[in-house]
């Protein structure tokens, strides 16, 4: 179990679209979250469902993207944030983050229980696509970055003290929001071991 707390304005370091260490060979199915202190105001999550976003893009696009894969690397996330008030800490995160060898995912990922296809790609470990040039690379994650927001896709999770959210790691990404400037949330995490990716 992973504690995730935020306190004295430092804040927990996913405030970013993703889905859980898709740097990893095998990342995780799914996430268990619960809730055990929360702020009076704002630290919602925001969910985003990629076969809703892989759906609404153009055959075209699809087309497009079908085999394709992007690098994903630790070195887009800052985990040493978490650690910031303890330097050492934080120094020994970074190193550790630079050791991890990339891994490559599929974009258009096909769920293993549900045959459906959804975007895998994520705005903090994402890094490039596999056979194109780099500014090309940029562009297709860019606009695949932005498509992925879209409010149409999303829901917005309010949570209460021992609320518990458990989501699927292979079919959506999340967004933790840091909106509660100095107020302690303390959550607890389970995360559930994954399978290949095809």
């Amino acid at each position: 179990m992973l504690v995730l707390e935020s306190k004295d304005k430092k804040r927990y370091a996913a405030n970013a679209w993703h889905s859980d260490l898709t740097f990893s060979e095998e990342p995780p199915l799914g996430s268990i979250l619960l809730a055990r202190t929360v702020p009076e105001r704002g630290g919602d999550t925001i969910w985003a469902d990629m076969y809703a976003a892989y759906e609404a893009l153009s055959l075209a696009m699809k087309r497009y993207l079908e085999g394709m894969t992007a690098i994903h690397h630790a070195g887009g996330a800052q985990f040493e944030k978490t650690h910031e008030k303890e330097d050492a800490r934080g120094g020994e995160v970074k190193e550790i983050k630079q050791e991890i060898a990339p891994a490559e995912h599929p974009i258009v990922r096909t769920h293993p229980e549900t045959g459906r296809k959804a975007l895998y790609v994520k705005s903090i470990f994402a890094q490039r696509i596999r056979g194109v040039t780099r500014k090309e690379s940029r562009a297709i994650l860019d606009h695949l970055l932005d498509h992925l927001r879209t409010p149409e896709f999303t829901c917005r999770y309010h949570w209460q003290q021992n609320s518990v959210a458990f989501w699927d790691n292979r079919c959506t990404q999340h967004y933790a929001i840091a909106d509660y400037g100095g107020a302690h949330r303390l959550m607890h995490r389970v995360t559930v071991n994954g399978d290949k990716r095809v």
